[in-house]
């Protein structure tokens, strides 16, 4: 009966939190191509991703994430109704998996920016937004004429391609600011590329990431570069689990393939 509460508890917090929440006027989805070995740049991800503009707030996420949301609160509500004696069985093997974690949330020109590292999440607000240099240099995009503009973000360069016919100062995960909505921004290697694949006028809630620890870059930063360095060791500081010599040594090997971080 405990459990049944408990998931009771935790759907109702979601159904009110999408109620409570705005509302988009716009979606925005992107497109990401990213390689997660920058070194051999095989089988490249993919992944949409969305942008919910309502004025001077925005809410950039995967939509894969928000259909792993939708499918989970699914399987909860059929757990729930399902119930026999009070007893609630949840199984979530259905639920796709999400590659692009990150979100951010826009609003009043401050970025917040969500993240995860296993189970923990974490906020912290944007301190550094990039200062663009726009370019002369112009090209269409999905039939948007759009201009070239250069920034530095965390130790990568990056190009951007917008367009003033949308007058919408927004763009993919941290890429704001320029006068006009961002169709297309990469970086130098091209290890991550993101482009716009449509833009549509829509009525979506924009709910926030749920149970984060808001902290400062710098923390973070730190401890992402802890889960790098030793991800069997986080892993089993937030699952309790005692891993063996030779699970400890096939995880940390195998995170060395996954280098494309993209802070």
């Amino acid at each position: 009966m405990k459990f049944y509460l408990l998931v009771f508890v935790v759907l109702s917090s979601i159904l009110y939190s999408q109620s409570d929440s705005p509302k988009s006027e716009y979606e925005v989805i992107y497109r990401i191509r990213s390689f997660a070995d920058t070194l051999t740049k095989k089988d490249p991800m993919e992944e949409d991703l969305s942008l919910l503009i309502n004025g001077q707030k925005s809410l950039f996420r995967s939509t894969q994430k928000a259909l792993s949301d939708s499918i989970a609160m699914s399987i909860g509500n059929k757990a729930v109704t399902n119930a026999v004696n009070g007893k609630v069985v949840v199984d979530m093997r259905g639920v796709p998996p999400v590659n692009f974690k990150s979100e951010v949330y826009l609003e009043d020109g401050k970025q917040t920016i969500y993240k995860e590292l296993m189970k923990n999440k974490l906020s912290y607000l944007l301190e550094d937004p990039i200062a663009w240099k726009v370019q002369s240099e112009t090209k269409t995009v999905e039939s948007y004429l759009c201009k070239k503009a250069t920034g530095k973000y965390k130790g990568r360069h990056y190009t951007a391609w917008f367009t003033e016919s949308i007058p919408i100062p927004d763009g993919p995960y941290v890429f704001k600011g320029l006068p006009g909505l961002v169709l297309e921004v990469y970086d130098t290697n091209e290890n991550v590329y993101f482009k716009m694949v449509s833009f549509r006028k829509t009525n979506k809630p924009m709910v926030l990431m749920k149970n984060v620890f808001a902290t400062k870059y710098s923390s973070y930063y730190k401890a992402k570069q802890n889960m790098i360095e030793n991800p069997a060791g986080m892993l089993s500081s937030q699952t309790g689990i005692t891993l063996k010599p030779d699970q400890i040594s096939r995880i940390n090997g195998n995170s060395k393939l996954f280098n494309n971080h993209i802070d």
